[in-house]
């Protein structure tokens, strides 16, 4: 698993290693701009921290496929991050003492002083300490996302193959109050109840809405059946027929789409779950597939 595909990794080195070299050519070794008089473009400078980059940069790919093979982020995170440094310094450093004086003698036709080998090293150093240090970042995130793909993925897998759990409470109607009537319904026959200003709204299976005779959600708990539906937020209270996907929002948050929606022009209602009825939502759902 790699955090950027071959196009994107040679669009970014595209990007960045022509950008660093400027940088790097004028500021570490010409010392010169172009506002400057009798300024001329550092040409050999600026391929030789290019050629140095590239290097350096390939042979830290190399050594991260190794590691992904040998020691994966996900076996030993810590472990791997420490290897990887300490491994990619030394490569790095081993890369620049081979390249960069042949390429200063390429490029220029002399052999780099001690003033420029330093000035390469502090320069070599500090870009591949970034371009590493972004690199793993990038793996973390991308390892990060995944775990949690794979977890709303296990998590649709199991309320996709559930069904409402049969049980004898679902042979006993639900007597709901609405208007001047009274209305007889199985529990498998409501989605869910939506409360707004005052007003319970239950919404059936087949789309159908009643405004129930109910101010509050709590002079319908001691109707429901246990077990059955559950309390998303302080608008929705809902059975595990109208769920039909679960993920995973910002600050630990799930997001929960049922249907029928609201509106009729709308395919799905999508529903907020505060991260302190997360775990007690997930394990709602665990109980109902023992059930």
């Amino acid at each position: 698993m790699e955090p950027l595909s071959r196009r994107q990794h040679g669009f970014l080195l595209l990007i960045l290693v022509p950008l660093l070299a400027t940088i790097a050519s004028h500021v570490v070794f010409y010392r010169h701009f172009p506002w400057q008089p009798a300024y001329r473009f550092p040409t050999a400078y600026f391929l030789t921290v290019a050629t140095v980059m590239l290097s350096c940069w390939s042979v830290n790919v190399v050594i991260f496929r190794h590691f992904d093979r040998r020691l994966p982020f996900s076996y030993n995170p810590t472990q791997r991050i420490g290897r990887q440094f300490a491994v990619g310094g030394l490569a790095t450093l081993l890369t620049f003492s081979v390249v960069f004086p042949c390429a200063i003698r390429l490029y220029s036709g002399f052999w780099p002083n001690s003033v420029q080998l330093t000035s390469g090293i502090f320069v070599c150093i500090t870009i591949a300490t970034l371009i590493n240090g972004g690199y793993v970042g990038l793996y973390l995130l991308q390892a990060f996302r995944l775990e949690k793909q794979s977890a709303t993925e296990a998590i649709n897998r199991k309320v996709n193959h559930l069904q409402p759990p049969v049980r004898p409470v679902l042979d006993a109607a639900l007597l709901i109050d609405a208007g001047s009537r009274q209305f007889r319904l199985r529990p498998d026959e409501i989605a869910y109840f939506f409360s707004t200003q005052g007003v319970v709204l239950l919404v059936k299976t087949d789309g159908q809405q009643l405004t129930t005779n109910y101010n509050s959600f709590s002079r319908l708990e001691s109707l429901l059946p246990e077990g059955y539906f559950f309390q998303l937020n302080r608008q929705f209270i809902v059975s595990l027929a109208a769920i039909r996907t679960v993920q995973d929002d910002s600050n630990r948050k799930l997001r929960v789409t049922l249907t029928p929606a609201l509106h009729r022009n709308q395919p799905e209602e999508t529903v907020t779950v505060s991260r302190y009825r997360n775990a007690e939502f997930k394990k709602w759902l665990q109980q109902v597939a023992v059930g």
